[in-house]
């Protein structure tokens, strides 16, 4: 397994595309949008994230987020869309793939998903590059009235991934 971090931020560093550790068996997180970790200090979902995925027999990953702007809480990123900041994200997330082989997709965005109404169209753009092709899953069972993935930071060690629909998610749920 590789010790190396893959890690891209903006320039002001209020955006955060990707963070993870490259590996053998990989596994992508997608979230909602990135608090203030980084590598060798990560925040209490990024610890649960690597966790998760070493307990199911993954030595790589990495988080990826519906929109890149950091902040505690999607209900304050800013509250209209950013064409070039999801641009951006799209760019990097390519960027990442062609560093590692990826084929297992954790959706983990939680309910906040519903905070902003441009993360579905974040979502549909991630989609068109994580598309069927990969193995998509969510963490135990839907969470947030049985809709949406459960986010990472509350779940417990107990779980196991379950295949996630996300076709039928983007067009019956969203």
């Amino acid at each position: 397994m590789s010790n190396e971090w893959i890690y891209k931020t903006n320039k002001d560093n209020t955006a955060r595309y990707t963070l993870g550790k490259q590996g053998k068996r990989n596994l992508i997180c997608i979230g909602i949008n990135p608090h203030y970790a980084e590598p060798n200090n990560l925040d209490h979902t990024l610890k649960r994230v690597r966790n998760i995925s070493k307990n199911n027999g993954y030595d790589g990953w990495l988080m990826l987020n519906l929109y890149p702007q950091r902040g505690r809480y999607a209900v304050n990123v800013i509250p209209s869309l950013q064409k070039q900041i999801i641009s951006d994200n799209i760019y990097f997330i390519k960027e990442a793939l062609t560093l590692n082989s990826y084929k297992d997709v954790w959706a983990a965005w939680g309910g906040d998903i519903t905070e902003h109404k441009y993360f579905k169209y974040c979502l549909e753009e991630i989609y068109k590059v994580l598309n069927d092709d990969y193995n998509w899953m969510n963490y135990g069972d839907l969470a947030y009235k049985d809709t949406h993935p459960r986010h990472p930071s509350r779940t417990p060690d107990s779980l196991t991934f379950k295949k996630f629909d996300i076709a039928y998610y983007l067009k019956e749920i969203l």
